[in-house]
Formats: C-alpha cells, structure tokens, sequence
C-alpha cells in the first residue's frame, strides 16, 4: 500500500512539475524574445526602460506646453475637485449608511480589484499575446498601458498623498483635515482610480484608429465603477476620486499620443522538440 501511494504521489509530482517547466519555458522565451527587439513599444525591452525614463524626466515639463484646450480641460478637473470637497462629508456618509448589504460589499470588493491586483495579468496578457501573434498594436497597448499606470499610480499619487497628508474617511477625522508631508495618510487623491483611468485611456487612445469609439464606453465604464468602489468601502472621498481619475485620464493619454521609435528587425527564441530554436527576421 505504501508502495502504491509513493508510485502516486510521485506520478502526480511529476505531472505538477511538467507544467511549471511549460509555462517556466514560454516565460523565458517571450522574456528573450523582448530583450531582443529594438522597440519602445515593447515591454522589458531596453528601449522601453530608456522610453519610460525619458517620459519620467519630460513628465514635469508637460504643463508648459498645454494647449488652450488642455488647460480648459485641467482647470475644470481643479475646479470639480475643489466642489467635490463641499460634498465629502455627505456623500462619505450616504455610503456609509448603505454599506452593510453582503452582496454590494462583496461586488465592490471585486470591481476595486481594478485598480491594482488585475492589471498585473490584464497588461502581461496583452503583452504576451503581441509577441506571440506579432501585433504591433497589442504590443503597443500593453507598454502605454503599463508606464500610464507606473507614472500616474506610481509616482504621482503618492506623492500628492504626501503633500496632501490627508487620512482615509474610515479614520473618523473630519474630511477638511489635512497634515501635508505626513507619512501613513493615503487618502487624497486616489490610486486606484488614477490606475483605472490609466488604464482605460491608454487602451482607449490607441483603439481609436480601429475601432472607433465602441470600447470607450465599456472602459470608462469600469474606471468609473472602481472609483465608486473606493467611496463605497470608505477608502476614499469623493474628491479623491474625482483627482485620481483626472490625473488618470491625463496621464493615459499623454503616454500613448506621444511619438515612438521602432525597429522592424526581431530576434526570437522559441521552443522546440530539441530545445530552443533561435530565428531572425527583418523588414
């Protein structure tokens, strides 16, 4: 008996392992493969590191060259976040009186999953399947969409919550109280909704040219639920919201309008029955 159950326990070991090793091998070869072209575009290639660190620096500079219309744009999202603070601390306690049906809780639970956990696999999906069917556009999704989502999550809303100093509507302060460069205080404005509409501006900018404007609604759509996610679970006020999805927005657009270098020249390594085969191409 004991023989048996080492026989199985082994057969099943091995049958676990067989599929680390699959997804081990088309891991690393689409890692090689990225390495391996010369293109901005690209996710965890060398040009797009030195494309993201270029935008790093440039990203403070933009406001100097908006347009009249761009600075129409960012004085109604000043303008909508400071009434958005006459109306905190009603709507945070609407919310408030609302939050205890299971199954709202539990769905918005799930949707605010948006604005973080589930971009990692929406973004590596997307860039996986550029490389495999060769699609520059889906390539070109996945690496706006992950630098919008690093630039505006990643680095302006944590630095404005520092500034900012103003703590979650869960602690009981008052909504009006801030203590600027204080540390552990979160709230203003939020990241979940910065990454949200960064995520759905950068893919909704470069849809365009395909399809029109069919997916705005159903991107938007999803952003604006995952900033009401925030408000309902007493994460955020609605001001917060309003700024995170305005510094979204702004930053998902500005990232996939701005010109790009690619190289049409591919150097790819792929599975096969004898190990790797390394293949070359160019246009």
């Amino acid at each position: 008996m004991n023989h048996i159950n080492y026989f199985t326990i082994t057969k099943y070991c091995l049958s676990k392992a067989k599929k680390f090793l699959f997804f081990g091998i088309f891991f690393f070869s689409m890692s090689v493969n990225s390495i391996c072209h010369c293109n901005e575009n690209i996710l965890f290639t060398p040009d797009f590191f030195k494309r993201l660190y270029r935008d790093f620096i440039e990203l403070p500079s933009t406001p100097a060259h908006f347009t009249k219309g761009e600075w129409i744009i960012a004085g109604s999202a000043v303008s909508l976040t400071a009434m958005s603070f006459l109306v905190d601390g009603e709507v945070h306690k609407n919310f408030a009186w609302n939050d205890n049906n299971p199954k709202l809780n539990k769905a918005n639970q799930i949707v605010t999953r948006f604005g973080r956990e589930y971009q990692i696999p929406i973004i590596l999906g997307t860039w996986a399947s550029g490389l495999i069917w060769n699609s520059p556009k889906l390539n070109k999704i996945a690496a706006d969409s992950a630098e919008s989502c690093f630039l505006a999550a990643g680095i302006i809303q944590p630095t404005l919550t520092y500034i900012s100093g103003r703590d979650l509507p869960r602690s009981g302060e008052e909504p009006m109280k801030f203590r600027p460069f204080t540390l552990h205080r979160y709230s203003f404005p939020s990241g979940h909704t910065a990454a949200a509409f960064a995520l759905a501006s950068a893919i909704d900018t470069n849809l365009r040219d395909v399809s029109g404007y069919w997916q705005t609604p159903l991107l938007y759509g999803m952003a604006v639920a995952v900033a009401q996610s925030r408000v309902y679970l007493e994460s955020h006020y609605l001001s917060d919201v309003v700024l995170g999805a305005a510094i979204g927005w702004s930053v998902g657009s500005w990232v996939s309008k701005r010109p790009r270098e690619t190289d049409k020249s591919r150097l790819t390594l792929l599975p096969s029955t004898k190990g790797f085969m390394l293949t070359y191409s160019f246009r």
